[in-house]
């Protein structure tokens, strides 16, 4: 059951299945009610996943507890989400992450290209794999940073849309850290209408698609996710930079 590099990224076999969802549903309702007590979660427009059948899922990375509310997000149904190789390699809570859904992102430039080889297989259990295309959480920001293009490389791959899921966090009635005020925000999921990579992507010469394509994709999401931030008048209030990586778990 552990994973070690070199592996599949997904175990799909019926022993794991079983152990995976019921370790999801034991989990995710009370990890949600941490977050919850915490931000005060809310989503909005959770109606457009509902006749998506298979999709990528991306999202700003903004809080250490961001995987509890996408996989929420979706609740009855489980979803993968990627996460650093690294993490998925430490002693149990690795494990651990994997039954949740977890889905390691293989060291070197053919990272993308293990997960893909296996994603067929995988969207005939659960409709999402999630990804973090900024690549680091950066805690409590509302301006997002520039995608990496390896989600938005599967999609164009599998012709499946991408679907953005956007935190957007507002301050609470009171100033922060008044003496009514909140010390962390009040957060927002918004689930924003799926995009086609037909409308973006081209292929070249030889018939690959284009990383000039992928790019402009991947940028083209980044802008309609932080229209929406902008939109929806998104605080940096809180904004704290990046999260530091935990040494022998995520570095």
């Amino acid at each position: 059951m552990s994973y070690k590099h070199g592996r599949p990224v997904i175990d799909l076999s019926p022993f794991f299945r079983i152990a995976s969802a019921a370790g999801f549903y034991l989990t995710i309702p009370i990890a949600f009610l941490i977050n919850f007590m915490q931000f005060f979660t809310s989503y909005k427009n959770r109606y457009r996943i509902y006749g998506v059948k298979k999709a990528i899922t991306v999202s700003n990375h903004t809080t250490f507890l961001d995987p509890v509310k996408i996989s929420a997000l979706v609740l009855p149904h489980l979803i993968f989400q990627t996460m650093l190789e690294a993490t998925v390699e430490f002693p149990f809570l690795g494990t651990y992450t994997r039954i949740l859904g977890g889905v390691p992102i293989p060291r070197g430039i053919n990272g993308y290209r293990k997960i893909l080889d296996i994603c067929e297989r995988a969207f005939k259990y659960r409709r999402f794999l999630h990804f973090y295309p900024e690549g680091e959480c950066f805690l409590y920001n509302q301006t997002i940073q520039s995608f990496k293009p390896g989600a938005f490389l599967i999609a164009a791959e599998l012709d499946i849309p991408v679907v953005p899921l956007v935190t957007v966090f507002k301050e609470g009635l009171f100033k922060p850290w008044s003496f009514f005020g909140r010390s962390a925000p009040i957060e927002t999921l918004v689930v924003l209408e799926p995009v086609f990579p037909s409308n973006y992507v081209k292929r070249n010469e030889k018939g690959e698609f284009s990383n000039d394509s992928i790019k402009r994709f991947a940028e083209a999401v980044r802008q309609k996710m932080q229209a929406e931030i902008n939109k929806r008048g998104g605080s940096s209030a809180y904004s704290r930079g990046q999260l530091k990586r935990i040494k022998g778990l995520n570095d």
